[in-house]
């Protein structure tokens, strides 16, 4: 016979080929084995599977176990939902759901101590696990547990804190040291949005009270001009503005006062000084410590202000918000900002300082409260600063959770600042739900996620209300809402952990503030109607809402009017300083805000476009008419008069060359002419003169030569000079001749001009408050005059010193005419003589140069006004057109001693006296003049006089108006129970009125100075409906995760950076992420995928890559070759090092990913199983895990599992349990099941969950496929412990007993039917009796037993009672330990029997099994065959076993009673047959499926098996 051996060197299974193909090493199946190779070698063994054993240490020392009644931890059907490891500590953590417990928890295993550990317990329902949400997205990081099952809330927990807070399975956990439950916020990865705003209350002063800040005292008025450095002086002021003396203690304070002086210019004193002494709550000394050196002689209110520090955060509106930081360093986003702190001053916006003192910023501390409760978890709370300036945000104070909260800001000083993109952070975009997770570049990656929330925009019901207070402190600034600008209010709302909508708004959420407002303290009243649907409190998902507003309208700038002159063409030109140029555009309009000199607001017709800007004074302003001669002339009425209504030709007469040769060369095309009146009648217009001059022709008068001039106007005598059309011939007349010349005075200095067309509104709002244009003069001088001479022609030296003109009363008072009716013969009304009867008017000439004063400057062409006794002044200036020497006075002699050297003069002035002053009362000195105010013209670099104290103020309009959906933050976090209120005003303002129409944005008013700005945080309105979405085929990530730096921001996600990858959703849903190396492997329904992590892909022109450095946290997608993905089934995959597992339902197969891209292991000689299993598997999970022990992946579908082994390249075995998980830890492999953690070590083989199975395999002897073989017998190399069944094409058998022979296992192939009887239990000679090792109740008499030794048929003829002593039908020799096998006979297959008839029944009698056959016996007839009939259906039936046969009665005797009754009439016939199976060993097929199957606990090896064959003649 041959030999055939099959070996386990390729150590897997193969059910794709069929029996006859299978190669040797490969098997056919197995159960619960393991084979054993060794690397580059065909060595291996199978062995039976270790077992599992069951960890539930709770506690050593001594051992405490956990109760497992009624179920695992005393929990009811509890089961394990997802696993993870902590490679690092040593640790496993699982997932565990016992829903008949109401009970979720998260279990440790402590691979060290072998201790476990509740980390979080759940019996509120908080967790709300799932067995049918498998938990496969799971991470540790850092000591933080990161899970997500696309049920609840992605989650994180600090293991360590909550293992803390964890006692039992039956109690809630406790979280942060307290003794509360922990709460769904306790434990998902978006943390709650901080929702109170901070209140941030800003002061003038660190001091407070009148006398600080911007409360200055107004002292009583008090003269300080005698007093220097180091006096100390007493300042007093009113009871009604006490103060508190003990803060006032050495202070030192600043007090200033101003004059307005006669040309309106302010003079400014300064007095700096320190308190101490006497200090009372109304007065206090004050040693001086500087003072003005020009202060004046007089009693001054001055203004007093404490000295203090500068103030905080100058030139800016800080806000100031908070952030939470948790015990793990995640960081909550902001809360919403508080308003612009601020303190305004006085309006005061002066043409000649160019800003807005009332923006000027005055704030020393800012007082910050409001705080809110601080949530559990928080360690930190972080008060952060913001300025309008810049987009940074600055941490300014760090408290401790169990800190008091409350702080008071009084330096400038910012701490750290925080990234940028954290503003942008209104909330974390963390998905709702997702199914995939990974960490990879330290960030958590979300996939397959559930974001937004559905709302129904039908039902938000918006609307605001415009609310008008009226402004209680002129000229104060108070925050306000901007008048003529149109807002639009929206709302977001928000879920329980701050997820926020896009804005949405209503038509009737539009406000306006009209122009008349301006000038009142705005403010808007919105209300959401309490039956929007998305609110919680009508059954929808959001807790919250929040307001924001839009106003698109772009920035303005203010301008005070310095003056405004009137242009050539009846437009008017605006003078604005030049720092304020920028402001404006040509073209762009401007609104007139305030009235000049007044604080009354303009709101109606105040809109005017600028036509023309210069930046230099227009030519037309600058280029004026400066006098270069004046003469006396006459009129020439011969003949053609001189002077004709309409003519512009001019004839006169005038001086020669000799006695004027000025006058004689002054006319050009660019003089100017005009005329007087010689008696001072009359004054004309100034005419442009085209051409002319003199004409050559020359005339006497009284004996007096004059030229006649003649001159071409530019235009005929108008109207308005008809006088000089009546002139008699020769009437003296005056003749003026001017030019233009560049006059730059100071108010052109340092501004640019604006050119508008005036209307009504500008005429009464400015020009009304504009006196006649006031010409370009400053005081020069004043003249004293003295009217107390005790005697004309004698004062004493004393009096000579006290006077320039002095009025001499010997008989009365000096008396001026104050009427326009001459009190001198022939004078006019023009004219003023200061010399009226007996009262002379003195000129000193003694003095030198005071003597000379008076003549030298009171001259022709000076402009002076008389001041009064009272401090009173002329309204307006009178100029000296002439002046006429008169005789000195009776009684003077020139050169006398002791006579003033007088001379008397007559003037004629510009225009009548008109002075209102009292008029003096003969005799009676009421009011006198008492000095002559000189004025000259300003030159360039005089003091700039202002027009006002109090200009006019202009508004830009901006023809920008940019259409952009910003909407900003304008509210706190608001309940959803406060929708429908009413009366709850925005806590928002966008600017400062000031009472007078003035609205100001910016510091100071200033150029691109630092605004208000409308708020700090932003969102939109979405031009999509908002709703729910499943985002199947994208990724979301977080921000970044250092330990070593303190940075956690996985909890960060920002929808303002690009945080999200999208893969082609026509491959199917995203199911599985799995970061390899630096690259993240994404696994969707039908393609699998590596993304770039941190880096990316550049393609060549031949389509290679080459990988390049990248800031995208997610760079370039390369799909991997094959058409694969992971179905449905993440919990599928498993990985160890670079290759990982998974199955594909869709297309019925198993992959491997691995460094050469995919493989289909399932293909590996196992196809068509996984396309069977996969199809028909109704479980809705498939599990899959890898052992690390034995380097295997291990799949489970349905009940059973299946090894997919890397060593042998193929599926190894099968397994009889069916694990809820699996993980390895440190090359040891654990499964869970009922929610308990079970270690595969234990040398209990087969043993799994307290259950023992069995381990086969089954090889195939299919050597000579094609050939029919005889298997005789069976043998296998390796430990006692195996039992085999095999099967052929054709036949089954079985060998359940070994006979050792050389250390091989051997025994001959029993056929189906045949039993074990038992091994014979000494030796047998010559004997038909035997004893047997043990009892067999099996056995009957008329059966066949076989064994080795046996010779012929032998069957059962009796059983003793023992059932161990046999009787048999002949006599054997058997050696001991013989193993028996025996046949019933009820068992024969007649299919096998050659069958040969008997003949009929005569008579049969089943008592004794005695058949008498009607006929002679069949010679071949012998015991042990089997006799036969056919039954009704002519099937043939098994009788009986011959026992014997007599041939001389034709009698057959059974060797037991027949089941069959064989009728006699009609007579059976029968038939018997050889029995093949008791007269032959071994099985017929053209192969022979072996199965080796052990039930051993212990370890069983099996290296080979073999059989004998021959070949059979069939």
């Amino acid at each position: 016979m041959a030999k055939l051996q099959r070996t386990f060197l390729q150590g897997k299974m193969n059910k794709d080929l069929d029996e006859r193909l299978i190669p040797n090493g490969q098997y056919r199946d197995a159960q619960n084995i393991q084979v054993s190779t060794s690397e580059g070698s065909d060595v291996g063994a199978v062995e039976n599977m270790l077992g599992n054993t069951l960890q539930n240490l709770r506690s050593t020392g001594p051992d405490v176990f956990w109760d497992r009644t009624p179920g695992p931890f005393g929990l009811t059907n509890p089961v394990c939902i997802g696993v993870v490891k902590d490679s690092q500590n040593e640790k496993i953590y699982w997932f565990l759901s016992a829903v008949d417990s109401s009970t979720d928890a998260i279990v440790e295993y402590d691979q060290v101590t072998k201790i476990v550990a509740p980390i979080l317990v759940d019996v509120n329902g908080v967790l709300n696990f799932n067995k049918l949400n498998l938990i496969t997205g799971v991470n540790i990081l850092e000591g933080l547990l990161y899970w997500t099952d696309n049920l609840n809330e992605p989650r994180v927990i600090n293991i360590a804190t909550f293992k803390a807070g964890s006692t039992n399975f039956v109690t809630q956990t406790h979280v942060y040291g307290a003794a509360r439950d922990f709460v769904a916020s306790d434990v998902t990865v978006i943390i709650d949005t901080p929702e109170t705003v901070l209140t941030a209350t800003a002061a003038p002063s660190l001091i407070g009270g009148f006398g600080t800040g911007v409360t200055p005292i107004t002292t009583t008025a008090v003269n300080l001009s005698t007093n220097v450095a180091t006096d100390i002086v007493n300042i007093s002021w009113s009871i009604s503005q006490q103060i508190n003396p003990s803060l006032w203690t050495n202070k030192r304070a600043v007090l200033t006062a101003q004059v307005v002086q006669e040309d309106e210019t302010v003079d400014k004193y300064q007095v700096t000084g320190q308190f101490a002494g006497t200090i009372n709550n109304i007065n206090a000394d004050l040693t001086i410590e500087s003072i003005s050196s020009d202060t004046p002689n007089t009693a001054l209110a001055w203004s007093l202000i404490l000295i203090e520090d500068e103030p905080i955060f100058k030139n800016d509106f800080p806000r100031f918000s908070y952030r939470y930081k948790y015990t793990d360093s995640r960081y909550s986003t902001y809360a919403p900002f508080s308003l612009a702190t601020f303190v305004p001053g006085k309006f005061e916006y002066l043409s000649r300082d160019g800003f807005n003192e009332g923006m000027d910023d005055h704030t020393r501390k800012i007082t910050i409260g409001n705080f809110p409760t601080v949530p559990a978890g928080v360690v930190e709370i972080e008060i952060l600063y913001k300025g309008s300036r810049s987009t940074n945000i600055y941490i300014i104070e760090t408290f401790s959770a169990t800190d008091t909260l409350a702080l008071d800001i009084t330096s400038s000083v910012l701490g750290p600042i925080v990234e940028s993109a954290q503003l942008l952070r209104l909330f974390d975009i963390v998905p709702r739900k997702a199914l995939a997770q990974e960490i990879i570049g330290n960030r958590v990656v979300y996939g397959n996620y559930l974001q937004n929330y559905d709302v129904t925009v039908g039902s938000i019901n918006l609307t605001a209300a415009a609310i008008n207070d009226t402004h209680y402190n002129l000229y104060t600034g108070i925050p306000s809402i901007k008048t003529d600008r149109d807002y639009q209010l929206g709302v977001s709302f928000l879920d329980e952990f701050g997820r926020e909508s896009p804005v949405f708004t209503t038509n009737t959420a539009t406000v306006s503030f009209d122009q008349s407002n301006a000038r009142n303290i705005n403010k808007i009243e919105p209300v959401l109607n309490s039956t929007t649907a998305a609110l919680s409190t009508n059954g929808g998902w959001a807790t919250h809402f929040k307001y924001y507003i839009k106003n698109n309208t772009p920035e303005y700038y203010n301008l005070a009017l310095d003056r405004f002159y009137d242009a050539e063409d009846g437009s008017v030109w605006l003078s604005f300083p030049s720092a304020e140029r920028n402001k404006l555009s040509e073209g762009q309009y401007i609104r007139l805000k305030k009235q000049h000199d007044n604080s009354v607001p303009v709101t109606v017709n105040n809109r005017y476009k600028v036509n023309s800007i210069e930046n230099e004074a227009p030519d037309y302003l600058t280029n004026v008419k400066s006098v270069i001669a004046r003469v006396n002339g006459l009129a020439d009425m011969d003949g053609v008069p001189g002077f004709l209504l309409g003519n512009n030709q001019v004839k006169f007469l005038g001086p020669t060359r000799d006695n004027n040769e000025n006058f004689f060369n002054s006319f050009g095309t660019d003089s100017f002419v005009q005329f007087l009146n010689g008696s001072g009648g009359g004054r004309s217009a100034i005419y442009s003169i085209l051409e002319g001059g003199p004409n050559g022709a020359q005339e006497t008068v009284n004996s007096e030569i004059y030229n006649i001039f003649e001159l071409t106007l530019s235009e005929g005598i108008k109207n308005g000079d008809i006088w000089l059309t009546t002139l008699a011939n020769e009437t003296s007349i005056k003749i003026v001749i001017y030019e233009k010349v560049q006059r730059p005075l100071p108010e052109f200095q340092g501004r640019f001009f604006a050119k508008i067309n005036p209307d009504a509104a500008f005429k009464d709002n400015v020009n009304a408050a504009f006196s006649e244009a006031v010409p370009a003069l400053v005081l020069d001088t004043k003249l004293e005059l003295e009217n107390s001479i005790s005697s004309m022609n004698s004062p004493t030296p004393s009096e000579q010193e006290k006077f320039d003109v002095a009025w001499f009363y010997a008989t009365a008072q000096p008396v001026v005419s104050y009427s326009l009716t001459p009190t001198r013969t022939g004078a006019t009304a023009s004219r003023f003589q200061l010399n009226a009867g007996n009262y002379d008017w003195f000129v000193n000439n003694q003095g030198d140069p005071k003597g000379r004063k008076f003549t030298d400057q009171f001259v022709e062409g000076c402009t002076f006004k008389f001041e009064y006794i009272d401090g009173t002044a002329s309204a307006d200036f009178y100029t000296i057109i002439d002046i006429v020497p008169l005789a000195p006075n009776a009684g003077v002699v020139p050169g006398t001693p002791g006579h003033l050297q007088v001379k008397n003069y007559e003037y004629t002035l510009n225009r009548p006296f008109d002075d209102t002053q009292p008029v003096f009362v003969t005799g009676t000195q009421t009011v006198r003049i008492t000095r002559i105010q000189i004025f000259r013209e300003r030159l360039y670099g005089d003091q700039e006089v202002l027009s006002s104290q109090n200009p006019a103020v202009f508004e830009t309009e901006s023809d920008e108006l940019a259409d952009i959906d910003l909407y900003y933050e304008v509210s706190d976090v608001l309940p959803a129970s406060q929708a429908g209120l009413r009366f709850q005003y925005l806590n928002w303002f966008n600017c400062y009125s000031f009472g007078n129409g003035v609205e100001s944005d910016r510091i100071r008013d200033d150029y691109n100075a630092t605004v208000i700005g409308k708020g700090v945080r932003v969102s939109s309105v979405l031009n999509e409906p908002y709703s729910e979405e499943r985002l199947g085929s994208q990724m979301i990530f977080s921000g970044i995760f250092n330990s070593i730096s303190g940075v956690n921001n996985t909890n960060q996600f920002l929808a303002a950076e690009n945080i999200t990858k999208t893969l082609n959703p026509t491959y199917g849903t995203l199911q599985k992420l799995y970061a390899r190396d630096t690259d993240l492997i994404a696994l969707c329904e039908d393609k699998c995928f590596r993304i770039l992590a941190n880096k990316d892909a550049l393609y060549n022109a031949d389509g290679s890559t080459n990988v390049t450095a990248s800031n995208n946290v997610l760079g370039q997608t390369v799909p991997f070759v094959g058409e694969y993905g992971i179905s449905k089934n993440p919990e599928s995959f498993a990985s160890f090092g670079f290759r990982s597992y998974f199955t594909d339902k869709a297309r019925g197969t198993v992959l491997r990913l691995s460094r050469d891209g995919l493989t289909d292991i399932g293909a590996k000689q196992m196809s068509y199983f996984f396309q069977d299993a996969l199809k028909t598997n109704v479980e809705p999970a498939i599990i899959g895990a890898y052992d690390a022990d034995i380097g295997s992946y291990n799949v489970v579908l349905g009940s059973q599992g299946i090894s997919f082994k890397e060593q042998v390249d193929g599926w190894n075995t099968k397994m009889s349990y069916d694990p809820e998980f699996g993980i390895s830890l440190n090359n040891e492999y654990y499964t869970f099941k009922d929610g308990s953690l079970w270690e595969h070590s234990n040398p209990i083989r087969s043993n799994f969950y307290g259950v023992q199975y069995e381990s086969t395999v089954t090889p195939i002897f299919n050597d000579a496929p094609t050939s029919i073989k005889n298997f005789k017998t069976l043998s296998y190399e390796g430990t006692a412990g195996w039992t085999a069944a095999i099967a052929t094409n054709e036949q089954s058998g079985e060998v359940n007993t070994w006979k050792k022979r050389e250390g091989i296992y051997f025994n001959y192939i029993i056929g189906d039917g045949t039993f074990f009887l038992a091994d014979l239990k000494g030796d047998v000679t010559n004997s038909n009796t035997i004893v047997i090792a043990i009892p067999n109740t099996d056995i009957s008499v008329g059966d066949t037993i076989t064994g080795v030794g046996i010779l012929g048929i032998v069957t059962v003829t009796g059983i003793a009672a023992d059932k161990i002593t046999i009787t048999m039908s002949s006599v054997q020799t058997l050696a001991n330990d013989t193993a028996l096998t025996f046949t019933k006979v009820a068992d024969i297959d007649t299919s096998e029997f050659s069958v040969m008839g008997i003949g009929n029944v005569l008579s049969h009698d089943p008592t004794y099994d005695v058949i008498t056959v009607n006929g002679e016996i069949n010679v071949s007839l012998q015991s042990g065959d089997i006799i036969l009939t056919n039954d009704t259906s002519n099937v043939l039936k098994v009788v009986g076993t011959v026992l014997s046969v007599n041939r001389t009665t034709n009698t057959i005797t059974l060797t037991a009673p027949s089941p069959v009754v064989l009728p006699t009439a009609p007579a059976a016939f029968i038939l018997f047959a050889k029995n093949t199976e008791a007269n032959t060993s071994g099985l017929l097929g053209y192969y022979g499926e072996v199965v080796l199957t052990t039930t051993s606990s212990s370890k069983e090896e099996l290296f080979a098996v073999n059989s004998e064959i021959f070949i059979s003649s069939e």
